[in-house]
């Protein structure tokens, strides 16, 4: 009788396991938005690689066959940028085809690619050069002092600054051509947009003495003359006691053991100096983890704050979240008082995320320039090389809706516009005030 009831209980078990091993394996192949993706991307082929027709289509159809598994804007219903993505393709695809042409190089692919990607209008879906030994001009100096130059080999910049914003992936046009400056620095990047740099480039400054030409060859960025020094303290802090105001520079939005360190030091330090003003520098921070966010809030005197809602994409499911209070158990001796935000169009993804819960809560003021990406948005990217040109792909697998959603389609507003430049001059002077 015993062996009976084992026998059944084994039985019953392996049963258990093998559905439970079926389930794995059904999700981990056909639902987990990271099957197949790539943690660390691979350099991609040389710029001036050929390609023949055949994997140049591959790739383009990989790319698509992509957006269509995992991107959430196709299983929205009626999206226009999606409609406009799959004209762009089938369009892009039968050029190569009737073009009869016997090789491309990975840059004319570059471009094909971006032209069809640049129609979803999703600024975290890119299609990108990935370049272990990347070069740029042998001097900044120029750009700084004169801005953008007026011609570019003799094309005007205008011209060409068009080209690129057919092609680059972006969510705001502000954004996209506040990148150029940056762009045209890089090789590659020039080359994307068809300037000729086989013989270094030369820029054409519009100056008071009249037109000035500059001749650059192209070197690493270790090389560049007026280049700024790569700096690793990307989170600090400084206090001025005078004032009763701190001001903390978050750069990049890495969160890890040295953030919660730095912030709980910051935190320490404004309390045992009685602080009353704490100024949020998030100029030209580009994103990264809204854990960086999260953390700041712990240390505020609140007890909790709305977040966003979102829709996920699991296989060929739309899991939507509803919007939510998070209930947090606040430090000792937590924050009361007044907090400032400093922005520019460069204040991005999660920088831009950190700036939604301040603002969008009523926690503290915005100072400086609208961000450079939507609160509505598509996000949290997946990584793929191409099969053949090694391009890097990202896909966003997340569609993020703003907190305010009376602001619905709107970017981060500052309460106070200004030049970015100004922002924490202006902020001084509203505290003097």
């Amino acid at each position: 009788m015993k062996s009976k009831v084992a026998k059944r209980v084994v039985i019953v078990s392996i049963s258990v396991l093998s559905i439970a091993l079926i389930l794995f394996l059904g999700y981990q192949l056909f639902i987990n938005p990271y099957r197949g993706t790539t943690k660390k991307f691979i350099a991609s082929l040389p710029v001036e690689s050929e390609l023949t027709e055949k994997q140049v289509l591959k790739d383009i159809d990989f790319t698509v066959k992509k957006l269509r598994e995992r991107h959430p804007a196709w299983l929205e219903d009626d999206n226009k940028n999606v409609a406009a993505v799959e004209d762009a393709y089938k369009t892009e695809r039968q050029q190569v085809i009737d073009d009869g042409v016997d090789t491309y190089t990975v840059i004319d692919e570059w471009r094909i690619i971006g032209r069809i990607m640049h129609q979803l209008y999703d600024g975290h879906s890119r299609i990108s050069y990935m370049d272990d030994d990347a070069y740029y001009i042998d001097d900044f100096t120029q750009l700084k002092e004169l801005g953008l130059p007026s011609e570019i080999n003799g094309i005007p910049t205008e011209k060409i600054v068009d080209d690129y914003l057919e092609i680059f992936q972006y969510e705001r046009k502000e954004f996209a051509r506040a990148c150029v400056d940056h762009f045209i620095e890089n090789e590659s990047c020039l080359e994307w947009v068809g300037v000729d740099t086989s013989d270094g480039v030369r820029f054409t400054y519009d100056t008071e003495e009249g037109k000035k030409d500059y001749h650059y060859s192209f070197v690493p960025y270790e090389q560049v003359k007026g280049a700024e020094e790569e700096d690793d303290e990307w989170v600090s802090y400084e206090i001025d006691e005078r004032t009763s105001t701190a001001v903390f520079t978050l750069e990049e939005c890495n969160y890890d053991d040295y953030y919660e360190s730095t912030l709980k030091g910051f935190f320490d330090q404004v309390n045992e100096k009685g602080i009353n003003n704490i100024i949020v520098d998030l100029r030209g921070n580009g994103g990264g983890n809204s854990y960086v966010a999260e953390a700041f809030l712990q240390y505020l005197d609140i007890d909790g704050y709305d977040s966003w809602s979102s829709d996920v994409r699991y296989g060929n499911f739309l899991i939507h979240n509803e919007p939510y209070h998070v209930d947090i158990q606040k430090k000792e001796n937590a924050f009361s008082g007044n907090i400032y935000m400093l922005t520019d169009v460069y204040t991005y993804s999660a920088a831009m995320d950190f700036t939604m819960l301040i603002s969008d809560n009523n926690l503290g003021t915005v100072i400086g320039e609208a961000s450079g990406n939507l609160p509505d948005a598509y996000g949290d990217i997946l990584r793929f090389s191409l099969p053949n040109s090694k391009l890097g792909l990202t896909i966003s697998y997340k569609n993020w809706h703003r907190i305010e959603q009376s602001k619905k389609g709107e970017p981060i507003e500052p309460d106070y516009v200004c030049d970015p430049k100004e922002a924490l001059s202006k902020a001084k002077q509203l505290i003097s005030d």
